[in-house]
C-alpha cells in the first residue's frame, strides 16, 4: 500500500486533535508529506530517511541539528501488512513525547487501516455497481456467460434467484432535476438502508437510481418503496416519483425497462408509487414512439394546433368524467347546454367522429391520455 497525501493528511489532522505536539508523516522517501506545521512539507526529513533505510523501531531525536531537516523528538516506522510504509514524528523533548510514541504509532496504523478498508470498499462497491449495470441493461451476460457468472458470485450477486426492479427518480420542488451532489448524498442514504436488506442492491446513472431485491410480493416491494420515499422526503427537500416491475417478468432486462415505465408513468400522473401493469392504457402509451403519439394527434385533430386541440381535450375530459352528460357537464363547465352541443359538434367536425357516440369513445379516451402524456411538446 501507497502511503497517500490525502490520507496521510487526514491521518494528521485526527491526531492533533488528541496531541498537542507538532506531528508530522513522511513517506518512503523521508519526504514530509504531512505536517501540522505547513512550513516542512515537501522538506526531507533525514531522521526518517534513517529509519527506512535501517528498519530501525524508533528513532529518537534530542536535538535539531542531529539529523536534517527534522527536530527532537521521537520517530517510529508506520507498518502495514509487515511492511514499513512511511514514518510518523511528534516533535518536543524526550519526557515530553517518547509516552506518546506507541500510542500515536499504533493509532496511525488503525487509522490508516480504516481508510484503506473503506476505499476498498470504495472499491468493491464501484465494481459491483458497474456489473449490475451491465447486466440490467443487458450489455454482458448473454455475450460472456461464464465469466457473467463467475463476476457475480465474486461481488456477491445472486444472478440465479427471480428479481425485482425497482427505479426512482428525484426532482426538486420546481420539478427539476436534482443536482449530482445531492443525488450523490441520496444514493448514500438509501444504500445504509439496503444493507438491511438480503441482496439489495443499488446503482445510479445520470437520471435514475436503480434497485435490484431478489423476488419479492407486490406488498413487499411497495413497503419498501414507501421507506424509501420516506428517507429522502425526510432528509432532502425534493419529491420522489417511483416505478416497479410486473412480479410476472421473469428477464432483468424487461423488468428494468417495465419498471422504467411506471416511473415515466408516476412522472406524468404525479402519482408516487406506480407497479408496472401491461393492461394499463396510460403505461402503453408512454412507451409509444413520441412521433407515433403525435401522429396519433395529428390524425384525429386534423389541421389543428396543440392551442386548438387544448380546449377540445379539456372539454372531453369533463364530457366523459361525467359519462356523456350534457346536462352535468355544463354544469361543471359554467356553460349552456347549447353552447355544449355546438362545441361537441365542431369536434365531429375536425375529426369526423361524434364524441357523444359509444363506438368513437374509445378514440377520445386515447387521445386524451396521448395528449396528456406530450403536453406542450406537441407539434
Amino acid at each position: 500500500m501507497i502511503l497517500s497525501k490525502n490520507v496521510a493528511d487526514k491521518i494528521v489532522s485526527e491526531l492533533s486533535k488528541i496531541v498537542e505536539q507538532h506531528i508530522n508523516i513522511m513517506d518512503i522517501a523521508g519526504v514530509i508529506i504531512a505536517s501540522t506545521d505547513a512550513n516542512r512539507i515537501g522538506s526531507i526529513h533525514g531522521g526518517a530517511v534513517k529509519i527506512l533505510n535501517e528498519k530501525l523501531s524508533e528513532l529518537m531525536i534530542q536535538s535539531d541539528d542531529e539529523y536534517s531537516g527534522a527536530k527532537n523528538g521521537i520517530n517510529l516506522p508506520i507498518e502495514f501488512n509487515e511492511e514499513i510504509i512511511g514514518v510518523i514524528g511528534m516533535t518536543g523533548n524526550y519526557n515530553q513525547v517518547y509516552k506518546y510514541g506507541q500510542i500515536i504509532k499504533k493509532m496511525t496504523e488503525i487509522l490508516l487501516l480504516d481508510s484503506y478498508m473503506r476505499e476498498q470498499h470504495m472499491i468493491e462497491q464501484k465494481a459491483r455497481d458497474r456489473f449490475l449495470e451491465e447486466w440490467i441493461f443487458g450489455r454482458y451476460e448473454s455475450n460472456y456467460p461464464n465469466e457473467f457468472e463467475q463476476r457475480a458470485q465474486r461481488l456477491g450477486v445472486d444472478v440465479k434467484s427471480a428479481k425485482r426492479i425497482l427505479v426512482f427518480s428525484v426532482r426538486t420542488m420546481n420539478n427539476q432535476q436534482m443536482d449530482d451532489q445531492t443525488q450523490t448524498a441520496i444514493s448514500h442514504r438509501i444504500r445504509v438502508y439496503l444493507m438491511s436488506l438480503k441482496q439489495a442492491f443499488l446503482f445510479r446513472t445520470a437520471t435514475l437510481f436503480i434497485s435490484v431485491f431478489n423476488n419479492l410480493s407486490d406488498e413487499e416491494i411497495h413497503s419498501i418503496a414507501n421507506e424509501i420515499e420516506s428517507i429522502v422526503t425526510k432528509n432532502f427537500d425534493c419529491k420522489v416519483f417511483i416505478g416497479i416491475d410486473s412480479i410476472e417478468t421473469k428477464d432483468v432486462v424487461q423488468s428494468f425497462k417495465n419498471a422504467n415505465a411506471a416511473l415515466q408513468l408516476s412522472l406524468k400522473t404525479g402519482k408516487n408509487i406506480n407497479i408496472y401493469d401491461a393492461l394499463n392504457l396510460d403505461l402503453f402509451i408512454t412507451r409509444m414512439p413520441l412521433k407515433d403519439r403525435h401522429d396519433f394527434l395529428n390524425h384525429l385533430f386534423i389541421n389543428q394546433t396543440y392551442e386548438q386541440i387544448k380546449p377540445l381535450i379539456e372539454l372531453l375530459k369533463v364530457f366523459y368524467k361525467e359519462n356523456g352528460s350534457i346536462e352535468k357537464t355544463s354544469e361543471k363547465m359554467f356553460i349552456h347546454k347549447n353552447t355544449l352541443q355546438y362545441r361537441l359538434n365542431k369536434i365531429t367536425q375536425i375529426t369526423t367522429y361524434d364524441p357523444r357516440k359509444l363506438g368513437s369513445a374509445h378514440l377520445f379516451m386515447a387521445a386524451i391520455m396521448v395528449f396528456d402524456s406530450i403536453k406542450s411538446d406537441f407539434i
